[in-house]
Formats: C-alpha cells, structure tokens, sequence
C-alpha cells in the first residue's frame, strides 16, 4: 500500500514538473512574440515653411505668332534663282530671289500692254471726232473710261513688278525664317516666296506638363539656356502667353516666353527653359521619409509612444531635399521616420537613434 502511494506521489510530481516546464517555455514564447522585434530608425520633425520646386520644360525659338514677313509677288511667276538660304540675315532692300514672268503672266502683261496703246489711240481718235463735232459726249467719255482702266490695269502690274526689275528685295532687316520655293518652280499668284522674321521678333515656345502649369502664369520668370550651345549665355525670359489647349502630339501645353531686347538666339534652337514654384506655409518633410506604395499613392511613418504610426498622405511640390506634404493627421513638430522606414510595419516598436 505505502508502495503504490509512493509511486503516484512520484507521478504525480513528475507531471506537475511537466506542467510547468510546458507553462514557462509557451509562457515566453508568447512574451517574445508579444514583445516582437525592435527597429533602429532616425527620424526628422516636420515643419511648417515656403518651399520651392524647380520645373523644366523644353522648347524652341520660334516667330512671334502673327509676327512673319512673307514676299511674294501679284502675278504668276517662275523662280530664276534662290539667293538667300533659311537662317541667313539680311538687310533692307537685299535681293531675296530671282523671278520672271511665267508664260501666263508675260501674255497677261503683253496683252495689258496692248490694251493700254490700243485705248490710248483710241481716246485720241474721239478726242479728233469729238473737235470736229463728229462724236458725241458719251462716245468721249466711254473712251476716256476705257483708257483709264486699261492704264491701271497695266499700272498695277507694273508696280507688282511685272516688266521691272526681275529680283525681289527684303522689305525690312531680318532672319530668313523660311525658303518656300525652288529654282525654276511655277508660283501662284501671292504665294509666298520667302518669309523674314525681325530680330526682336522672336520668342521661346515651351511645352509645359499641365501638372507644372501653377509655375508658368504669365508674368513668372524664366531662365533660357541653349541645348545645342552649352557655352552661349543664359537669357532670362517672361512668360508672355499660356495657352489653354494640350497639344494632341506631345501631349504638353503650349507656353511662349517673350525676351529681352537684344537676344541672338538662333531661330528654331532647341532650348531649356527653368522656372521656379514656390508655396507658402506648406507642410515639409525630407524626401527620405515619402515612400510610394501600391495603390499610387504616398506614406510616411510617424513615431508615438515607441511604435510606428502610418499616415497616408498627399505629395505637392518637391525638389533635391524636401518634399510638400498633405494630411489631416500631420502636424508640425511630428517625428517622420527617414531612416529605416522600409522595413516599418503599422504599430511595430521602434528605437529612436541619434543622427550622426
């Protein structure tokens, strides 16, 4: 009898030891994963202040719109020869092309030629009727009607060139924009020849994302550089013109930057141009601490009591070193993790250490 009571008390302390062992192993398991890892980040505090953006856009020199001269002549002619190329400058009253009429035109003038001899001799009859009292009033007049129409007929010809002076000259001084016919071509009446733009006639035309169009209101600064000429000076430029349309080929807005007088920019360059956004009063927060997630939009982690807190937020202007930040929840003086943030969790523990 003491036998089996002596037995179960040793079974029995062998089970409750067992129990116990079992408590305290799970017991601490729960702790430490209760307890969970501990992240070392550093963290910045945000701050309430101006911040400002950098946006560039690219573009080319062009001819104010509107601001194009273009020669041509009032009758059918055939180019002789070019004598200007695009690019070139040129001065007042220096010969552009070499025209003559076409076959058309030389029958068209001949024969104004003739009507204008013919109604001349033919007033000058009347005029002889008329003295001898041969010929009425009205038959005076009807003459004298015809001799002057086909006198201006033949004047106006005359002063557009025809039976002149074969070349055509440059009305005003400038760039030769553009060449739009060629040796020996067959030209319509009033088609353009050769198109001028002045000197002070030029402007930039940017393209401008819609998103950066807050940076280009009419009146900002701009700073152009040339692309093609990295030694040429830098030209600071006003934002003249923000047009209210994206162009459907590159998808950009079309804004035109007047410059200064005296700028020799070449036409048709390519061009940078750099303008500058600024906002006031902006929540601002290094751009370490802004991670992208997968819904497209942005994150930052704040630090309360030891854990880490994630806050969805809004992204606005940002350069090299600071990002704007929108959200209800962020505040002036809260901590953003900017070292360590990838590897946060929501409501993890994390260690504050020092910036070096």
């Amino acid at each position: 009898m003491k036998r089996r009571i002596l037995i179960g008390a040793i079974a029995l302390i062998i089970i409750i030891a067992a129990l116990v062992w079992v408590a305290q192993r799970f017991g601490a398991g729960k702790e430490e994963k209760a307890a969970g890892p501990v992240a070392q980040v550093q963290v910045a505090k945000v701050e309430r202040k101006t911040i400002t953006e950098k946006v560039i856009a690219y573009g080319s020199v062009v001819a104010q719109p509107g601001k194009t001269h273009s020669m041509s002549v009032a009758f059918e002619t055939r180019v002789r020869h070019i004598l200007v190329a695009p690019g070139q400058f040129v001065q007042e009253n220096d010969p552009l092309t070499e025209v003559e009429l076409s076959p058309a035109a030389q029958l068209q003038f001949q024969q104004a030629k003739n009507a204008a001899e013919a109604a001349r001799k033919e007033l000058k009859q009347t005029q002889d009727r008329f003295n001898l009292k041969l010929a009425t009033n009205q038959d005076l007049s009807a003459a004298e009607k015809t001799a002057r129409d086909a006198e201006a007929q033949l004047t106006t010809l005359q002063r557009a060139g025809a039976g002149g002076d074969n070349r055509i000259h440059a009305d005003m001084a400038g760039v030769v924009a553009k060449v739009n016919v060629q040796d020996g071509q067959i030209v319509a009446p009033g088609s353009p020849l050769v198109e001028i733009v002045a000197e002070n006639e030029i402007e930039v035309k940017l393209g401008v994302e819609a998103e950066d169009l807050l940076a280009a209101q009419e009146g900002a600064s701009v700073t152009i550089f040339p692309v093609n000429d990295p030694t040429a000076d830098k030209v600071e430029g006003t934002v003249r013109l923000v047009t209210r349309r994206i162009d459907p080929t590159t998808r950009l807005v079309d804004v035109y930057v007047a410059l200064p007088e005296g700028t020799k920019l070449l036409l048709d360059g390519y061009v940078r141009g750099e303008l500058e956004h600024s906002e006031k009063d902006a929540l601002v927060v290094p751009r370490a601490a802004v991670l992208p997630n997968q819904s497209r939009s942005y994150e930052v982690f704040t630090v309360a009591n030891n854990r880490a807190v994630k806050r969805t937020v809004k992204v606005g202007l940002e350069n090299q070193k600071e990002m704007q930040v929108i959200a209800d929840d962020l505040h002036p003086g809260d901590l953003v993790v900017t070292v360590g943030n990838y590897e946060l969790e929501e409501g993890m523990s994390v260690e504050i250490q020092k910036t070096k």
